[in-house]
């Protein structure tokens, strides 16, 4: 798993659960390393700007915002620019705030730097204003949402579009038939409505920072908890039909991707171990009949069993059925005994 500007990369212990429920939303692509995509990021923004182009980039309000906005950051530090850098106020700025506050949640590097530096309190990124649009010269806008379907990326999109010195990067998933899909797959006249027609003329780039993993992601998450069966969601069905392929062949499972409303079922052997002490084993042997009768109705088909009179305790080693004194002295407690009685009339 690949690791965040300012997250540290996902990562699972070894868990073998009976079923994983994973989302395939990039099920057949496999991405450039991260280290290229953002080198390619920052090219194209610097060659804009120096252009005296304005750049739009729509994000959803939490995560890929504010990766790229340390990415930002960093680079106009080092390259001395003074382009004005804006993000949409709103939900962004929020985030922001939270991370400013919650800075744990952040991965070791930026926690590391913390004293000097809230990594957060940017010098080169302010909220942005609508009517900042307007502006001449070049600039860098962050607006949500991250798809151009509505809000103030799309009017923004709107402004600029039609100048062939603007660009749009786009680093994220669109869903089919929202604007920024269509812009992706080439239109250049796009309806939003029936009185509005956009003439499309800035440059398109689509360069993934998505959270969703890829291809080589799932697999790789597959590999590290070992399930027994797996389920996938959230993506597009030809693509998830290969990815069940590919699964069901390298880690020979069970692989389903259920369409929405549909019901699974999956099957499951629970097993759970208990260490048993030595002396609760070597001790006399309880008859009780109740007991021996309920173990019978509970496991039918297997011949008369032992009843052990035991405390089960759970440590971090795991679990071990105790001979009752030995688990009173273990943990320190004293025996009890309760009488019940009632009266007949």
């Amino acid at each position: 798993m690949t690791p965040d500007r300012h997250l540290g990369a996902a990562w699972i212990d070894k868990c073998k659960p009976d079923l994983l429920i994973t989302e395939s939303t990039y099920a057949t692509t496999i991405r450039d390393s991260k280290r290229c995509r953002e080198r390619d990021f920052l090219l194209k923004v610097h060659e804009v700007i120096e252009a005296g182009g304005k750049i739009l980039i729509p994000v959803f309000a939490l995560g890929r915002a504010q990766e790229l906005c340390i990415l930002l950051e960093t680079f106009w530090e080092r390259m001395n620019l003074k382009a004005p850098i804006y993000f949409s106020t709103g939900l962004t700025e929020k985030a922001n705030h939270y991370y400013k506050l919650f800075i744990s949640w952040t991965n070791q590097k930026i926690k590391s730097t913390f004293v000097q530096r809230n990594m957060f309190e940017f010098e080169h990124i302010k909220p942005f204003e609508r009517s900042f649009a307007d502006n001449p010269g070049p600039m860098v806008v962050f607006a949500t949402p991250g798809m151009l379907h509505a809000g103030l990326s799309l009017n923004i999109f709107k402004k600029w579009a039609p100048d062939k010195r603007n660009m749009l990067i786009m680093p994220g998933y669109c869903v089919a038939g929202t604007v920024g899909h269509k812009v992706l797959t080439g239109q250049k006249k796009i309806e939003i409505d029936k009185k509005t027609v956009i003439d499309v003329k800035l440059s398109v780039e689509y360069m993934s920072f998505s959270a969703h993993a890829d291809a080589k992601g799932i697999m790789q998450l597959i590999r590290m908890c070992e399930p027994k069966n797996v389920m996938l969601v959230h993506g597009e069905k030809n693509k998830m039909k290969f990815l069940k392929n590919q699964i069901e062949k390298e880690f020979n499972v069970t692989c389903t991707f259920p369409a929405n409303g549909e019901m699974i079922t999956v099957r499951t052997e629970p097993r759970i171990e208990i260490d048993i002490d030595a002396k609760l084993l070597a001790g006399p042997t309880k008859t009780r009949n109740d007991d021996i009768s309920l173990a019978k109705r509970m496991r039918p088909g297997l011949a008369d069993e032992r009843v052990l009179d035991g405390i089960l305790v759970m440590r971090e080693s795991g679990m071990t059925l105790l001979e009752p004194q030995r688990a009173l002295r273990e943990l320190g407690l004293v025996e009890q005994q309760l009488r019940f009685t009632t009266r007949l009339p």
